[in-house]
């Protein structure tokens, strides 16, 4: 078997802690091999990661190699035997685009010969990727081009014919990477990709006609007229919509999403094909400062393993919801890429102005644990081109990060970290549909969304970061598994399907309290009057999107303001805010959990009187933390098991939770509750994990802990303390 059960990678009889190192074969002298295995596995590894570039082993005379005869380093058989002799497991990542500063991104430069397999833009212009740390970026092939898919389909033929006796339960390969944060080449805005005119004549249409089954019912939503669904074009116009151009504007949306599921799905046929069948797992591309993935490309007849990517171009905001929603939506939190180090085009150069500092390994590992990753895949654990920072260097030598690198390894593999969990009662609901509207523009339909997505979304995530309190990060997918949150934040615009709406309010029926942000809906998903939850909780809003101030009990504040609230039944409502005489934030009782509609933009900011009256409102609702720092730019989150737990202190980069300046150094003050977090003990022993053998010891009664502890930290840093009974 091969699978994930609690926490660890399950492979046939024997379990795997979910660890890995990175290490690139083919950017390595073959001779440094073995060393490089043999300090991998000192440092407490059992898996190691590679990537298989295309462009590596195909040249452009289409010759294909991976035994090493045109260059040693090209060996991929040599690599496996020797992971099987380390008695190493192996991720196999064979893209087709893998990304990791290679040229064209994996993919060979004589694809782009025939430009008819190059993806088109709305314009019809062929898709550059763009050109970073001195590498080429190449052009965005379009994925289910025939002419693609043969060159595909006769690499990858070769591929698993070489790799499929080393495959389990034959071999050392138990998972394999197919693409690398399938999105577009990370393209997002829909004018960009993919138009290319045989993949549309070949895909398009059929996709229409299964989702309108009769042209009439598209020509009726579309506002148009056509003969067949062969005759329709997709939109290439985002900007200055009117709401009669949403729906195609959707269904484009919607069908660029079906592509990459369809590319995915090809190249996971070809395995079964020739009945191997590794674990199969799929990257999530997130786009800064969102909290879902740019597409949902988990099939609904099955969910595959997935895992998101750790690098230093995110902040430790981004990083944080990554993890938290593959952990809440999906039950495992994969750092397939968990950075060791940073890209960059002069490694030496960048490694004298920025280096890789114990500090901000330290912040790294421990952000990693606080967001709730449970396997982290280090990447790079072997230094390479275009890179600079690894624990290890090309030659197997050790780097400055080393004896770090292992500490955390060797601690984190034998603590029982697969068994911790932290207590999370608040739950943020993202809306893929919203971030969609975000990529398309109009003078007056959904001017509000920005605000209400950058800043009122991801500021209430900030908010609860502020205040301590954990929280998962939920799609609205399936709403049955959301009533075990004591309080869950939706952000609302004026369209929401008819099923989110119908069961926001099985939510609040079933005891569970709303922090709604918005507008109420007016229409679902195909753009019809729909009004669900208007009606239940007998609420409507006026948009009406300007800067205002609004006035509550304890003061007056300037803030973006999206509308204003009228009730037709006052009986079961609070009015809370005011904008004048409009009313902009109210309650409501008519149902066992409390719902709070904000139609103002309620994230504080980092201002004091915000978060103080959104601290007051949770505190209503029973939603208090345990855990506090005297510094709310500091986080802190303590994740508990049976017998032992972590207490997690991470200390981002200078702005990145404070919205202003902080010192580089500072003492804080720290305090948790154990007890209300599930740990119980009168006296404690805190051990710094990441100290060695000889690690720091802190001896502490439960109560004082609970009163407060000074310790000094900087910026970045991150301190991880196993907790235990004494």
């Amino acid at each position: 078997m091969l699978g994930v059960i609690g926490n660890k990678f399950s492979i046939g009889k024997e379990t795997y802690q979910p660890y890995s190192a990175e290490f690139h074969y083919f950017r390595v002298d073959k001779r440094y091999w073995s060393i490089c295995f043999e300090r991998i596995k000192r440092a407490g590894f059992r898996i190691i990661s590679t990537a298989v570039p295309w462009n590596m082993h195909q040249d452009d005379a289409k010759y294909i190699d991976f035994q090493g005869f045109a260059d040693s380093r090209r060996d991929l058989i040599v690599f496996l035997e020797l992971a099987r002799e380390f008695a190493f497991k192996v991720i196999l990542r064979p893209g087709p685009w893998v990304a990791g500063q290679l040229p064209y991104g994996g993919l060979p430069k004589y694809l782009f010969n025939d430009i008819r397999l190059m993806a088109r833009d709305a314009t019809g212009q062929e898709v550059k990727l763009p050109d970073l740390h001195g590498v080429i970026g190449g052009y965005l092939p379009s994925y289910l081009h025939q002419n693609f898919q043969f060159h595909l389909k006769n690499y990858f033929k070769a591929f698993i014919e070489t790799t499929k006796n080393y495959v389990h339960p034959r071999g050392p390969i138990f998972m394999v990477e197919l693409d690398y944060e399938t999105s577009f080449g990370h393209l997002l805005d829909p004018n960009k990709a993919d138009y290319n005119p045989d993949m549309l004549t070949r895909y398009y249409g059929p996709w229409l006609e299964n989702t309108y089954g009769e042209i009439k019912k598209l020509n009726a939503r579309y506002h148009e007229k056509h003969a067949g669904f062969g005759d329709v074009q997709p939109p290439r116009e985002f900007t200055n919509l009117k709401i009669e151009d949403y729906p195609k504007v959707l269904d484009w949306m919607k069908f660029r999403e079906s592509v990459l599921n369809s590319y995915l799905q090809v190249m996971e046929d070809m395995f079964k094909a020739y009945t191997v069948e590794p674990l199969i797992f799929r990257s999530l591309y997130f786009a800064p400062g969102e909290l879902l993935p740019a597409f949902n490309l988990v099939p609904e007849d099955r969910a595959p393993f997935l895992g998101a990517n750790v690098f230093p171009e995110g902040n430790y905001f981004d990083l944080v919801n990554k993890a938290r929603f593959l952990k809440s939506e999906y039950g495992f939190a994969f750092a397939a890429s968990f950075t060791s180090g940073y890209a960059a085009a002069q490694p030496e150069r960048e490694a004298d102005l920025a280096p890789v500092t114990d500090n901000v390994r330290r912040f790294y590992y421990a952000a990693g644990l606080a967001a709730g990753y449970k396997g982290l895949n280090h990447y790079m654990f072997v230094d390479r081109d275009k890179w600079y920072g690894a624990p290890l260097h090309k030659d197997g030598t050790v780097s400055s990060g080393y004896e770090l690198a292992k500490n955390f390894n060797l601690a984190l593999s034998t603590l029982g970290y697969d068994e911790m969990e932290s207590k999370t009662e608040v739950g943020v609901l993202a809306n893929r549909l919203y971030y969609w509207l975000r990529r398309t523009s109009s003078e007056k339909e959904f001017t509000y969304l920005p605000q209400l997505m950058d800043d009122s979304v991801v500021g209430f995530c900030r908010d609860l970061m502020r205040l301590k309190l954990h929280y998962g990060v939920r799609e609205n997918r399936d709403f049955t598994t959301l009533k075990d949150y004591k309080l869950l934040f939706v952000p609302s615009a004026e369209v929401m399907s008819e099923k989110d709406q119908e069961g926001l309010v099985e939510l609040a029926k079933a005891g569970v309290t709303l922090v709604i942000c918005g507008l109420m809906p007016r229409y679902d998903e195909q753009f019809k009057e729909c009004h669900v939850l208007s009606n239940h909780f007998r609420m409507k809003t006026t948009a009406d999107y300007h800067i205002g101030t609004v006035t509550y009990k304890n003061g007056a504040i300037p803030t973006h303001i999206y509308g204003s609230i009228r009730s037709s039944d006052e009986s079961k409502m609070k009015k809370l805010v005011h904008e004048g005489a409009k009313l902009v934030a109210a309650s409501c009782s008519r149902f066992k959990g409390t719902m709070y509609f904000f139609a103002y933009d309620v994230a504080s900011g980092g201002h004091h009187q915000k978060l103080a009256f959104l601290e007051s409102i949770l505190e209503g609702e029973g939603v208090v933390p345990h855990v506090h720092c005297s510094d709310p730019s500091v986080d802190i989150v303590f994740q508990c098991g049976d017998k032992k737990g972590l207490l997690i202190v991470v200390a981002p980069p200078p702005g990145e939770l404070s919205d202003g300046f902080e010192s580089r150094h500072k003492e804080i003050i720290i305090k948790a509750d154990l007890k209300e977090l599930g740990f119980s003990a009168a006296n404690l022993k805190l051990t710094n994990i990441m100290s060695g053998e000889q690690g720091e010891v802190i001896k502490i009664a439960s109560k004082d802990l609970k009163e407060g502890f000074p310790m000094k930290v900087s910026f970045p840093d991150g301190l991880v303390f196993l907790v235990e009974k004494r």
